[in-house]
């Protein structure tokens, strides 16, 4: 469980609206390391002194209250005016130290980096989360409009297996995946692995009428890519597949996470899960998310962690193994060709 997520839940178990599940990635998280553990009991301490913060507020203001009432009044009791002055400088005080306390522990810069970073899931109107709210978006002949989660996924075996992030369809119990650049194709998917830590989840297509995306013309490249090499990516920004370019601009994510590159193409919500090519057409990774306050500033899984979550599910998974695609038959095409052959297996992941 990454920083991020860790923060998220602990605010939620704060505020004591923690959902089963979320309490069960919780404490599996904690009590599996001890790191973690510790960051999340000084995260709930921090919390509770924000509350106290809100708490002294609102006594501070109280006791401003009752002094203004006692001058209206003209009541000259100089034990109140003492005590009510003595509450206050407590107050006071008190509000100082918890601030004082957020600041030199750091918690208010670890805030401004928590807003600087964003997924790039599409949140479609208000988010639902349940199977009704899909048959109410199809069949309902009341609704003009549907809500979902958006973004992006890719083919990474012949046999239906999609890769795509977590956090596009970690609250949701119905994926659809989309395809609409020949002709219109939509599948329904099943999530079958995630990781949350990395943000990743592999689908699998499971319509009965579906039966193989036939040969896939990529495959992936776990080498370390260079500072400066050409990069893009296709991915579902708007109804239609959007191509972006840039260039590998560090070799770590956000806050240098070393399972993260990042990469200078700009990026919008439904990017996420989109593939990150280089120019032979290789995988080089994933798009994940962004830096809001570095122009361009995008950053991807990288491939070689797609790879070992590939090696995971198939070492649980014995009787169903995932083959991922071992040629490129792209490389030596150009670029406008290259995509020509490869975007009819990026999908738009729908999750409802």
């Amino acid at each position: 469980m990454d920083l991020l997520r860790l923060t998220e839940l602990s605010e939620k178990y704060s505020e004591n609206s923690l959902t089963e599940s979320e309490k069960t990635e919780l404490f599996s998280a904690i009590n599996a390391d001890s790191d973690l553990k510790l960051q999340f009991e000084e995260n709930i301490l921090l919390f509770n002194n924000l509350q106290s913060l809100k708490v002294e507020k609102l006594s501070r203001k109280w006791f401003e209250e009752v002094e203004n009432e006692k001058k209206n009044a003209k009541i000259t009791d100089l034990n109140l005016r003492t005590r009510i002055m003595h509450y206050v400088a407590v107050a006071a005080v008190s509000i100082f130290a918890v601030a004082g306390t957020l600041y030199f522990s750091g918690w208010f810069s670890y805030r401004k980096h928590l807003q600087a970073y964003t997924q790039l899931g599409n949140n479609v109107t208000s988010l639902t989360n349940n199977q009704k709210s899909m048959w109410d978006a199809f069949f309902s002949p009341e609704k003009t409009e549907y809500t979902f989660t958006a973004g992006t996924g890719f083919a990474i075996s012949s046999e239906g297996y999609i890769v795509t992030s977590f956090h596009i369809v970690k609250d949701f119990d119905s994926i659809i995946v989309v395809n609409n650049i020949d002709s219109l194709v939509r599948y329904h998917a099943d999530l079958v692995y995630n990781n949350i830590e990395s943000d990743v989840a592999i689908l699998k297509i499971s319509d009965s009428t579906f039966s193989s995306f036939g040969k896939i013309p990529y495959k992936f490249n776990n080498k370390n890519s260079e500072l400066g090499e050409y990069v893009y990516t296709l991915g579902y920004s708007k109804r239609d597949v959007v191509f972006g370019e840039g260039s590998v601009s560090s070799f770590t994510g956000f806050n240098e996470d070393s399972s993260t590159i990042q990469v200078s193409i700009p990026s919008n919500p439904g990017n996420s899960g989109g593939p990150l090519l280089n120019t032979k057409g290789d995988i080089i990774g994933m798009l994940c998310a962004k830096n809001n306050e570095i122009d361009g500033a995008t950053f991807a899984v990288r491939s070689d962690l797609l790879l070992s979550l590939v090696d995971s599910l198939n070492s649980k998974n014995k009787n169903e193994q995932i083959v991922l695609p071992k040629y490129n038959n792209i490389s030596t095409l150009d670029r406008p060709k290259q995509i020509k052959k490869i975007k009819s297996l990026i999908f738009r992941v729908e999750a409802y």
